[in-house]
């Protein structure tokens, strides 16, 4: 076996997707190990501009946005991260939300580097539940960013993110 490849891409089954528990400052990172299927769509939106007098339209970039989904496969009896995110939901709190590459945290005996990925402070949408035959319960989750502000009033946007 060659001992100096690596990896070039990595599965979807290989990410994290956690929610702080505590405050931004200090964020306590618990792992969502039920969700999948995270998806963000992210950037710049583009409009097409029409011109007096020409035979072509052009586009220009509007206001940038954020915003995504991912399913959560609930549990049979308690779940306490389902529990928390359907109370952010009904109570209309913010959620601080990471997605990796790996786990937050990784052994101090490991030799990988950290994981990556991003940080967002986001809302939660309307759940939709599935559930279909013997397949699991499944329920689509959506966000979008929040209008987040710390409480020294600093605005906190979506930012890279690198675990420890």
């Amino acid at each position: 076996m060659a001992t100096d490849l690596e990896k070039g891409a990595f599965a979807g089954k290989d990410t994290f997707l956690y929610y702080n528990s505590a405050t931004y400052a200090s964020p306590t990172w618990v792992e969502m190990v039920r969700s999948r299927n995270v998806q963000v769509t992210r950037g710049a939106a583009t409009t097409e501009v029409e011109f007096h007098g020409a035979s072509t339209t052009g586009n220009i970039h509007g206001y940038s946005s954020f915003s995504g989904s991912f399913e959560y496969v609930k549990r049979l009896g308690t779940d306490a991260v389902f529990a928390a995110l359907e109370a952010a939901r009904d109570n209309k709190t913010i959620v601080d939300i990471i997605h990796l590459n790996g786990p937050e945290t990784l052994p101090a005996s490991s030799t990988a580097d950290p994981s990556v990925g991003w940080r967002a402070p986001v809302i939660l949408g309307e759940f939709s539940e599935t559930s279909n035959g013997s397949d699991s319960v499944t329920v689509t989750i959506p966000f979008v960013k929040a209008d987040a502000y710390t409480a020294a009033g600093v605005a906190v946007d979506i930012t890279d993110y690198t675990g420890s």
